[in-house]
């Protein structure tokens, strides 16, 4: 059997351990065989059957990223009427394998799926795992559980629910359970709850949307079941009552208030802030015209989450790294790399913290702690050769150029193919006349329009004369 003698580079391995020089890495199969000094690990590799050399000098060996928070079904939305109404099953499962190999590209080895649209996530992990199409390892959920009060019930409530949402509608406890058993039969890894809502929906701080009892209900018969539980919760309430009901971890805690906190010190539950959606979007959404409402809402709660991390950091809870990738300003294969970034800048994590947090610790939300997410022998080859130090400069890691080489169950993956930028079809869109929500009234068009109606040009020449 052959493999890869990745030799003469800085070994970060994730574990928390100092980084070491001189240190090459012998791969074989799907796995690490060997770590050590240069010529050890190349007198190992001489008892293979053939193997292939990669010049790691002046490189930095580590762990391929885990994205805690990717919707790869998504499609890089701009609105809930495209996230739930547009583009058919059957194009967003291509589109989403599609999106699948940027994200690959991206230096992203593994990410989790917390929430898909109908059952994309799973068809995509299985098609990967089956050899089917490149891509990421993955853990999938299928639809959000939500009630009439949360992210997932966008809609006006004399409208039908539409089956094509990103969640199903469960207004009692009963639905929840049967929802549940529904998902983890169809084979899901994860169920997710939609626990309350976001600027979007004009409920960010609601005290949550489903019962503490109910929350219970879910993670008894998801862990009966074999499977992991997560929920989208930025009120603090929501976060605390399913930290109490044994979630495996949290999604956003923004508004989490000192009895929150608490709860949470007091049940040490893995927290992913997911500052990336919010961040970028205060960076780069001026420039693409995003409301002043909006902005002013992220401002707040970027505020309110730094200090949320900053004080579970503190309190040694594991802080796991995050996009919500597939909309926004969180594009596929993009910027997965910047949160690390985000955690250090508003968190106040070390760069070794974040780094952890985008490999070790984010290994957990696949259920692979043992097999990926450091570099040690015997764990699976997802390996990164980067060109530069991210613990010197972690945003080496969001410049696809310096990812020398993206290695993936011990396989080099091809980096240098284009992968093809396919057309939008106008039905992927919601149809607008225009982006600006204001209309063109006489008042406005004799204020701001260029062209103007010959007889306001005459009025216009007029008040001038006078």
């Amino acid at each position: 059997m052959g493999g890869y003698l990745i030799s003469g580079g800085r070994l970060l391995d994730a574990t928390g351990a100092a980084p070491q020089d001189g240190v090459s890495v012998l791969v074989e199969g799907k796995r690490i065989r060997k770590i050590g000094p240069d010529r050890e690990v190349a007198a190992a590799a001489e008892t293979l059957g053939g193997y292939r050399t990669i010049d790691a000098a002046g490189h930095t060996l580590m762990p391929g990223m885990i994205d805690a928070h990717c919707h790869i079904s998504y499609g890089d939305i701009l609105s809930f009427e495209e996230l739930d109404l547009y583009a058919g099953v059957e194009y967003r499962t291509l589109r989403a394998a599609n999106n699948a190999r940027k994200v690959l590209r991206a230096g992203v080895t593994a990410f989790s799926d917390p929430g898909s649209t109908w059952n994309i996530s799973v068809a995509v992990r299985d098609a990967v795992n089956a050899g089917l199409i490149e891509g990421p390892r993955m853990a999938s959920a299928g639809r959000y559980i939500t009630t009439f009060n949360a992210i997932g019930s966008p809609w006006p409530s004399w409208m039908e629910h539409p089956k094509s949402s990103f969640a199903v509608l469960c207004n009692t406890r009963e639905e929840m359970v049967t929802e549940a058993r529904r998902e983890i039969k169809e084979g899901v890894d994860i169920v997710k709850v939609a626990g309350d809502g976001d600027v979007l929906t004009g409920d960010a701080e609601l005290a949550g949307s489903i019962g503490l009892d109910d929350l219970r209900a879910i993670a008894e018969v998801t862990h009966r079941l074999g499977k992991v539980c997560t929920i989208h919760a930025r009120s603090g309430q929501a976060a605390a009552d399913a930290i109490r009901a044994g979630f495996d971890w949290i999604i956003h805690g923004s508004y989490m208030s000192e009895d929150d906190l608490d709860v949470l010190f007091r049940n040490p539950t893995p927290l992913i802030p997911t500052f990336s959606l919010l961040v970028n979007t205060l960076d780069w959404g001026p420039d693409l015209g995003c409301s002043d409402f909006i902005l002013d809402a992220y401002k707040d709660e970027v505020e309110r989450l730094a200090a949320v991390v900053s004080r579970a950091r503190a309190e040694g809870i594991t802080i796991i790294a995050g996009t919500d990738s597939g909309q926004g300003s969180v594009p596929y294969g993009e910027w997965h790399a910047r949160e690390m970034e985000h955690l250090m800048t508003y968190g106040g994590l070390s760069a070794m913290e974040a780094i952890r947090a985008g490999t070790a610790n984010a290994a957990l939300t696949l259920g692979m702690e043992g097999e990926i997410g450091t570099l040690e022998e015997g764990k699976l080859a997802d390996i990164l050769v980067v060109d530069g130090d991210p613990l010197a400069d972690i945003s080496v890691l969001q410049d696809r150029q310096r990812l020398a080489v993206v290695m993936k169950d011990g396989a080099v993956v091809d980096t240098e193919a284009p992968i093809p930028e396919p057309a939008r079809y106008n039905w992927e869109k919601p149809m607008l006349y225009w982006e600006d929500p204001r209309m063109p009234t006489q008042s406005f068009v004799r204020e701001h329009a260029t062209s103007k109606p010959r007889w306001m040009q005459q009025q216009r020449r007029l008040d001038a004369a006078e």
